[in-house]
């Protein structure tokens, strides 16, 4: 077998490897592939400068820093969706936009659940405190933290296209 291929065939069983632990962290499947793709893009790019002995770890530490930047810029998104939402619905002037930003809040929590589309209404539409909604529905106030983060995530990957 040629050194081309030999090369070929241990990055593509690493790269199979690698998308597996992705997965196993959490990563969709299409976005563990990006990553992959994206890590086979630079060993390709730098591949005069790389080792035997260093390829696989830096192969590894490039797929997961990818993967930990892929999850800022989520985490990004969902702040900046959830401010453009409230700000939208502090603008709201008559009862026309009023039903046109129900709709949209509706639409984009159609995939979450119940209890998480009250408490983003309760929050972001009736602007209420995370302990006036803990105490309205009878929970933690962390709870009302964490399923408002859950909600969030919910629209995230509505709006992403992702469900």
């Amino acid at each position: 077998m040629k050194k081309e291929d030999m090369l070929a065939s241990y990055l593509i069983n690493l790269g199979e490897e690698v998308l597996k632990v992705l997965q196993a962290k959490g990563a969709r499947k299409e976005d563990a592939e990006d990553i992959i793709q994206n890590t086979f893009y630079k060993v390709y790019s730098l591949l005069n400068s790389l080792t035997e002995s260093n390829l696989r770890p830096w192969f590894f530490r490039v797929a997961l820093n990818e993967y930990i930047d892929l999850n800022r810029k989520k985490e990004q998104q969902v702040a900046s969706l959830t401010e453009e939402i409230y700000a939208k619905l502090q603008q709201v002037d008559d009862e026309f936009d009023t039903i046109i930003n129900k709709d949209e809040i509706t639409y984009l929590l159609k995939d979450t659940k119940r209890e998480y589309r009250e408490i983003f209404i309760l929050k972001y539409y009736y602007e209420l405190s995370y302990e006036e909604i803990a105490t309205l529905l009878d929970i933690q106030a962390s709870s009302v933290k964490q399923k408002l983060y859950r909600a969030r995530k919910s629209i995230q990957q509505t709006v992403g296209g992702k469900k």
